[in-house]
């Protein structure tokens, strides 16, 4: 055993030309393994937690930090659950991960830093919603996102406009 900590292995060389990182990004930390998407399929390759978002070489994907909900680490299994343009859940990305090195730690860290607000704010009588302001990672307006708690009718037009009035209300005491 040495003295010195061990540091995890070296990113290839090809790493931001494979995963098509653009330059003035710079990556944070790196992973590799068996990638499962939310209809099954199973592919393999490379993951980089940038300073702006996740790339999931297997599928293909850049995930702006702003997009993605939830993330959670039970090696060798990142979790990560992402938003729709609208903000509201979407799909549930489960990652294996052989070659994990900082790359959990680093995902938890910017999409904790993703968020400026989170509130919970009662909708109406019994109906509450998550409120959620986010930094977006690529210098666009801040995204917010709702989402009901479990067993509510979030399609309901009358609880969508009750929900966009008390966000309306939350954006102007905050300022944002």
């Amino acid at each position: 055993m040495g003295i010195l900590p061990r540091r995890a292995p070296k990113a290839p060389g090809d790493l931001n030309r494979r995963l098509d990182i653009p330059a003035g990004e710079r990556i944070l930390a790196w992973g590799s393994g068996p990638v499962r998407g939310g209809d099954g399929s199973v592919s393999t390759g490379y993951l980089a937690a940038t300073n702006r978002a996740l790339y999931v070489e297997a599928i293909g994907q850049r995930l702006a930090w702003d997009m993605v909900s939830r993330a959670s680490w039970e090696q060798p299994v990142l979790e990560v659950d992402l938003l729709d343009t609208a903000g509201q859940p979407a799909e549930r990305l489960r990652l294996e991960v052989s070659t994990s090195g900082d790359l959990p730690a680093a995902v938890h860290d910017r999409v904790r830093a993703s968020v400026m607000v989170s509130e919970i704010v009662e909708v109406r009588d019994g109906v509450r919603a998550r409120m959620v302001a986010r930094r977006a990672s690529d210098d666009a307006p801040v995204r917010w996102s709702v989402v009901f708690e479990t067993g509510v009718d979030a399609t309901d037009p009358g609880l969508q406009e009750e929900a966009r009035q008390a966000l309306d209300a939350l954006r102007s005491t905050l300022g944002i």
